[in-house]
Order: structure tokens, then sequence, then C-alpha cells
């Protein structure tokens, strides 16, 4: 009976470790051109809720993947729903949109999926390539008009960290979604 009370101690504390992931800081912002005038848009326009659809991780875990001396994978200092919502905001807000915040004629809402991290070779140079999996839904007067998932793909040097790719691929998930002539047609 002792050595089982002594093996459930251990596992209990293993069970209660947590991995100590490296955290980063991303402060992300949208300087790219995407070229879309959003200043003449059909109606209003709020960015709603971003949520976080992957199972039983954290909000702010970005990858457990290890990318060079990093061993326990990496977490984000904010939320990345936060994050992505954030960048959605700017894309529109650098194509001229004025956002509301409420009693909108269009909301934007969406999720990220997954997010999928890689080591690739380029030339012989170690890469890290982050792809963000983000389910979005456009809807007016409470009925969804539009839908899509979009897939953002940011690379960059091992050597230079992970907060790179990650903006990278905010900025493709931008880019992707004012590409969408669909999601042009309902808003402008």
């Amino acid at each position: 009976m002792k050595t089982l009370t002594s093996l459930l101690s251990i596992f209990c504390l293993m069970a209660s470790t947590t991995i100590a992931a490296e955290t980063v800081h991303i402060d992300f912002t949208y300087t790219d051109s995407h070229r879309v005038d959003f200043s003449k848009l059909k109606g209003s326009l709020q960015i709603g809720e971003f949520t976080d659809e992957r199972s039983g991780v954290s909000p702010t875990l970005i990858t457990a993947v290890n990318f060079g001396d990093v061993t326990d994978g990496y977490t984000a200092n904010t939320p990345i729903p936060d994050l992505i919502e954030d960048a959605f905001r700017q894309g529109f807000i650098s194509g001229g949109a004025t956002l509301v915040d409420a009693d909108a004629d269009f909301t934007l809402t969406g999720g990220i999926l997954a997010i999928d991290a890689v080591e690739v070779d380029r030339d012989g140079v170690s890469n890290i390539q982050i792809t963000f999996r983000t389910k979005l839904e456009l809807k007016n007067g409470g009925r969804t008009i539009w839908q899509t998932t979009l897939f953002g793909r940011g690379v960059s040097p091992v050597k230079d960290g992970i907060v790179p790719a990650i903006e990278a691929a905010l900025s493709r998930t931008i880019g992707e979604l004012v590409g969408d002539d669909y999601f042009k047609m309902e808003i402008l």
C-alpha cells in the first residue's frame, strides 16, 4: 500500500508539472499594402469576437514544436485569437475602413482552427514555417452571408526566431481575406 501511495504521489506531481514553453512577445503591425479601398463599404463593419477552436490547448499556445535552442515549444504573450482579431482590424483600417463597436450592418467573426509549425530547408537554410488556419464568417442582420477558411503561411530563418514567421503568417491571412472576391462582393 505504501508503494502504491508513493507511486500516486509521483504521478500527481508529474501531472501537475507544466511544460515551460518559451513565451514570445508579438507586437504585430500590419505594414503591407493590400490595395483594397474599404472606405466605401455597403454598410458599417464590426470586427466581432474571435475564438480558439483548437481542442484542449491554451489560447496562448503557438506550437509545441521546437526550433533552434527552444525545447518546450512557444506561447504568445497574448491569446492567439486576440492577435488574429487585431490583425484583421489593422488590415481593414489600412484600407480606409471605419469600424464600429456595435449596431453594425456587417459583423466579421472567426476562430483559429489550427496552427501548424514545421522546420523546412530552403537552399540549405533551416526555416520555421507557420501556417494559421482561420475560419471566418460575415453576418448581415444575424444571417451568415459569407464564410470561409483561410490559410496564412509565414516563413523565417530559425536563427531569426519564430516571431517573424508569425507576423508573416498574420499578414498573409489578411491578404487572403482581402483577395477573396466573394467577400468583397458582399461588403463593397
